[in-house]
């Protein structure tokens, strides 16, 4: 199992070496999605989708209950 962590916490330490918003999105599903991670806080227990890449403010992804 991975280490938890909030998405706040995780968002921040990949944005300080990713390149731009796409690539923060990218690794973050898959860091969530291969369960290096585990989410904590306010998204612990739910699940966290993106159709694609880009989509982030188009209202395309979604965090379930």
């Amino acid at each position: 199992m991975g280490r938890s962590v909030t998405m706040l916490d995780l968002v921040a330490a990949v944005s300080r070496f990713a390149r731009g918003d796409d690539e923060v999105v990218a690794t973050v599903s898959h860091l969530i999605h291969t369960g290096v991670v585990r989410l904590g806080g306010s998204f612990r227990d739910r699940k966290v989708s993106l159709r694609s890449p880009g989509s982030f403010g188009r209202r395309e992804g979604r965090i379930e209950r």
